[in-house]
């Protein structure tokens, strides 16, 4: 470029080949605590997230508005799209340059807001836009762009570090060591101890970079100076490995993002985070690591087979056309109780929210039938009208719509810290979920292998037929549990293992037998029925032996599944021979397995509770006798299906007293 030419200075291509992750780094995320309790650096991160939910909503409007122009240019899309994406200015470039123009038109963002992070936020965008304008694997594009809400955004990206310039690190940067933060905060006695309150850390005389003290957040290129928000660590001796791992090496730190969620018991309402990345393989604990090695090497050549129920799970696996052991998922009575009574808790929150958002805005509902009754017969008497708080609905337009979108309404600050903690309580219960599916799929792939088949249905259209049952034991995050272990265990074996996925039309498991034959149910047919052979037991055990017997013709490919019928009936008689398992095709039968019903509200915080490997026919026996004092009646669950459901029993069933312990399995050796 000439000198003192008026064009703009533009980064040029790399001069050198782009750094790139290597194949052999893992990648993890480390959940790193902000001390926000010095008021002054709170309200600064406060203000930084206001501005950048600005910037965002603008860029964002943007985006809407270029993409219906693009959908309306229907002849110019036909004749080239790319020349109408170039017109309109859908690219990441155009995107990132519009989030200048909003920054440039709003110098009150800059005080919080610099380019770089008007960057990043353009280019969350632009994903967003790009699923929209272009097809993914399946062939499907994704809706038009929103608008994100305040409490919506919870989420400012930061960029990557550089790996080949030392002291490049662009946005968010964690200063400091763990060595040094260790050394910070332990005592004399040798104990690890962080206060209530963090100390600050000052600056130091010539650069951040030379900081090699305790850990701290910094954000800099704001007028007001640099944005410093010391780091919390956990504390707890079980978390010291973890850390280790983590933070040992600073050049395997990648990229942060700054993350908050609602704590109604945190200073303003929010708490703070910092993700790490770390281009390192996820912490895996010496004894964890010990038993996947275990169970690589003990359960090679076994295949297991799922079949996935509303409310159970069934696994069945074997080794050489014998051992074979089935395994049932489902939640007990006590599972149900808790559920029940969280359920009972959240709709008492629930009311009063609703409560609280009537009585700030009163003009906005009707009252109801028995208040308009109660207010025409004070007038008649001639007493004074009272203030009440309406119960009726809320006033709307013919169409049903709301007067006054709910975003509008005058809430309490009662009603935001409930709404909070409501939050804060559902991302807790999701977690306890994840980290309870966690340990059952461990156990399951401990006992039945790596190599696993589940047929490829969709488990979304469930919920609309039984979404309470579906959320109280969500069979999804099982499976994707499961799968992940699975991964894991066959990378230390050097196999291929992974749950494979069968496609319903080549196999229908549900609707044939063991021998071969094809055996027609309903849903509503739990017991499985074969004239050919006799085989007489459970649906789900049935179907769960013939999705182990399934072969593929192309892998990973669900249309190229099949049942190998020689291998189902070798099981069929391995199973006949012997009386343990004999008894846990063929005991099985006396009702549903899915019951008690599901019909009342639960919450999704308990999900199953009960695993019983091998030999299942004492438990089912003595839950069929439970299910003798149950009377049994018709309900409508939609208006065109009717369905017998069964009914609640009068006291919830407690655990057989026959010394069976659960996860013993148990492979008839006869």
């Amino acid at each position: 470029m000439a000198a003192g030419s008026g064009s703009k200075r533009t980064r040029g291509p790399n001069k050198q080949k782009p750094w790139s992750r290597s194949v052999d780094d893992g990648l993890s995320l480390l959940r790193l605590a902000i001390d926000t309790s010095d008021p002054v650096q709170r309200a600064r991160l406060e203000g930084m997230y206001s501005a950048a939910h600005s910037i965002r909503r603008a860029v964002q409007r943007d985006a809407r508005d270029r993409c219906l122009a693009y959908r309306s240019a229907h002849h110019e899309r036909e004749r080239g799209p790319a020349e109408v994406r170039a017109r309109l200015g859908l690219s990441r470039t155009s995107l990132e340059h519009a989030a200048y123009d909003h920054l440039d038109g709003a110098p009150h963002l800059r005080r919080h807001v610099t380019k770089a992070l008007a960057m990043h936020l353009a280019d969350t965008v632009w994903s967003a836009t790009e699923r929209h304008l272009f097809r993914d694997a399946r062939g499907k594009t994704h809706g038009l762009p929103g608008t994100s809400r305040w409490h919506e955004f919870t989420r400012i990206p930061g960029r990557a570090r550089s790996h080949t310039k030392p002291r490049k690190w662009e946005t968010f940067r964690l200063h400091g060591t763990w060595a040094g933060h260790r050394a910070a905060y332990t005592g004399s006695d040798g104990v690890f101890v962080q206060p209530r309150t963090m100390r600050g850390v000052a600056e130091p005389v010539d650069s951040w970079w030379t900081h090699d003290g305790p850990l701290v957040l910094v954000f800099t290129g704001l007028p007001a100076g640099d944005l410093v928000l010391p780091v919390r660590l956990p504390a707890s001796p079980s978390n010291q490995p973890i850390l280790d791992h983590h933070l040992a090496d600073p050049t395997r730190w990648h990229k942060i993002d700054l993350v908050r969620s609602r704590d109604p018991n945190a200073a303003g309402g929010w708490r703070y985070e910092a993700h790490l990345m770390v281009l390192v393989s996820p912490y895996v604990a010496p004894s964890v690591a010990a038993d996947r090695a275990v169970t690589a090497e003990q359960t090679r050549g076994r295949h297991a087979g799922i079949d996935v129920n509303v409310s159970n799970l069934t696994v069945a696996s074997f080794q050489n056309a014998a051992d074979l052991t089935i395994t049932r998922v489902e939640r007990d009575g006590h599972a149900r109780q808790r559920s029940h009574r969280r359920a009972r808790q959240e709709r008492r929150r629930q009311r009063s929210l609703d409560r609280s958002r009537r009585a700030m805005n009163a003009h906005q509902y009707q009252l109801s039938k028995r208040q308009e009754k109660r207010a025409r017969r004070r007038e008649a008497t001639g007493l004074p009208a009272r203030q009440v708080i309406p119960n009726g609905p809320r006033i709307a337009r013919s169409d049903g719509k709301p007067l006054q979108a709910y975003r509008k309404d005058t809430l309490s600050n009662t009603y935001r810290r409930d709404r909070a903690g409501q939050a804060r309580d559902a991302a807790a219960v999701a977690q306890a979920r994840r980290d309870h599916a966690r340990q059952i799929a461990g156990r399951i792939v401990r006992d039945h292998g790596f190599t696993l088949t589940v047929e490829d249905c969709d488990l979304r259209p469930w919920s609309m037929q039984w979404g309470r049952s579906l959320a109280a034991f969500s069979p999804g995050t099982l499976l994707d549990a499961i799968e992940r272990e699975a991964i894991a265990v066959a990378r230390i074996a050097n196999k291929p293992g992974v749950l494979q996925r069968a496609s319903t039309q080549t196999t229908a498991l549900s609707q044939h037998c063991l021998c071969g034959a094809r055996v027609a149910k309903t849903l509503a047919d739990r017991v499985h029925s074969c004239p050919a052979c006799g085989l007489r037991g459970d649906r789900d055990a049935v179907s769960a032996v013939l999705a182990a017997c399934v072969v593929f013709g192309t892998a990973a490919l669900p249309a190229t599944a099949r049942v190998e019928v020689a291998t189902s009936r070798a099981l069929l008689d391995y199973a006949q021979t012997h009386s343990a398992l004999r008894d846990t095709l063929t005991s099985s039968n006396q009702g549903r397995q899915d019951v008690p019903s599901e019909s009342t509200a639960h919450s999704a915080h308990d999900g199953p509770s009960v695993v019983e490997t091998g030999r299942t026919p004492t438990y089912v026996r003595w839950l069929g006798e439970t299910l003798a004092r149950c009377r049994v009646q018709p309900q409508m669950r939609r208006a065109h299906q009717a369905r017998p459901r069964w009914n609640e029993c009068e006291r919830e069933p407690t655990w057989p007293s026959n010394g069976i312990q659960p996860w013993t399995p148990l492979r008839d050796s006869s």
